[in-house]
């Protein structure tokens, strides 16, 4: 009888990057990086990339019906032309399906948003970064991908509040 190859296996392991007493189940890693590609509004395909060291992404999920989305969009405006030469990139989002999809475009040149506005139909990228699916909902990135503030629902405030972190996070003026 063959003796099993223990340290063959034991490479084979860790070269797969997994150790012998990890498991399988667990917190899902907090780092989910921006290797995502997404529509715009004029069908031009976008892949968010760092245009400098320190770049930090707003990715704002939204749709034309959600009251909530639009009364936030509307504040991100200016935390976007505040932030924007710090190295702020702000990714809003659309998960409007069929029904409402056509309304997009004319949403967005109608209430004049300065930053990118990208097309989900399919809410896989939602879904990547909250699997509830649940909107208004942002999550923000460094620029390796690494999720640094996540957040839920719209109250008043919550954009200053958004403000306040990423003013701590960005790239000195």
């Amino acid at each position: 009888m063959k003796r099993p190859d223990v340290v063959g296996a034991l490479a084979l392991v860790l070269g797969l990057g997994l150790a012998p007493w990890a498991c399988a189940t667990g917190p899902a890693p907090r780092a989910r990086g921006l290797d995502f590609v997404l529509p715009d509004v004029s069908g031009a395909m976008v892949r968010p990339a760092p245009r400098a060291d320190g770049d930090v992404f707003v990715l704002v999920f939204w749709a034309t019906w959600c009251q909530p989305c639009q009364q936030e969009l509307d504040k991100l405006n200016g935390v976007h032309d505040r932030l924007r030469a710090r190295g702020l990139q702000i990714f809003a989002i659309s998960i409007d399906g069929p029904d409402t999809a056509a309304q997009v475009g004319p949403w967005i040149g109608r209430e004049g948003y300065r930053f990118e506005v990208l097309l989900d139909r399919e809410t896989q990228v939602l879904t990547r970064y909250n699997p509830r699916g649940d909107i208004p909902y942002y999550v923000v990135l460094d620029a390796a991908g690494k999720v640094l503030l996540d957040h839920q629902g719209y109250l008043s405030g919550d954009v200053e509040e958004l403000e306040r972190f990423l003013d701590g996070v960005l790239r000195p003026t």
